[in-house]
């Protein structure tokens, strides 16, 4: 193999392993973020369906120390709770939140040193007829920081009722 042939053969192999390094580091981030805008679920018996999406690019104040309501309908009470953490590039700005057609759904958890991540799993009027948001939490392994896990849906004001919430394994 000559020379020229060797270097064309290691820059394809390099510009390879790049390309399969970065599409999985974008499967992670995808699901560290859970940057799905929409969340179709699945309907069980006796419960019916409620749409929402995803509130994104948030952070727990330190000022903090637990939610008394999940529910949070005014722009007052959010930020009283959340700051905004933008990055930059694209899909880097908070999420856009109009408290006159919606209401947030929060879910805050205590501080921790492990790796923890909430997902949803459903969002549901109960046979009592209360909104149910129910989640799934992921500890990981320990880190040398720690983080407040949080997770935060947006619902349509006509969706309403008590909101509960339910987290499962």
């Amino acid at each position: 193999m000559s020379r020229k042939n060797l270097k064309a053969l290691i820059v394809l192999a390099m510009g390879g392993g790049l390309l399969f390094a970065c599409q999985g580091g974008a499967k992670q981030a995808q699901a560290d973020t859970s940057s799905v805008d929409s969340v179709k679920v699945e309907s069980t018996v006796g419960t019916a369906d409620i749409p929402y999406s995803l509130v994104e690019r948030y952070f727990v104040k330190n000022t903090v120390k637990s939610l008394e309501n999940p529910k949070i309908a005014t722009p007052e009470a959010f930020d009283n709770v959340f700051g905004a953490a933008a990055v930059m590039g694209e899909g880097g700005r908070p999420t856009v939140i109009d408290f006159s057609k919606q209401y947030v759904i929060a879910v805050v958890l205590p501080e921790t040193e492990y790796a923890t991540t909430l997902s949803p799993v459903s969002l549901q009027k109960n046979e009592n007829g209360e909104v149910q948001f129910t989640y799934k939490v992921a500890k990981g392994e320990k880190q040398t920081y720690t983080q407040r896990p949080c997770l935060a849906i947006l619902v349509d004001n006509s969706q309403e009722g008590n909101v509960v919430l339910k987290e499962v394994e």
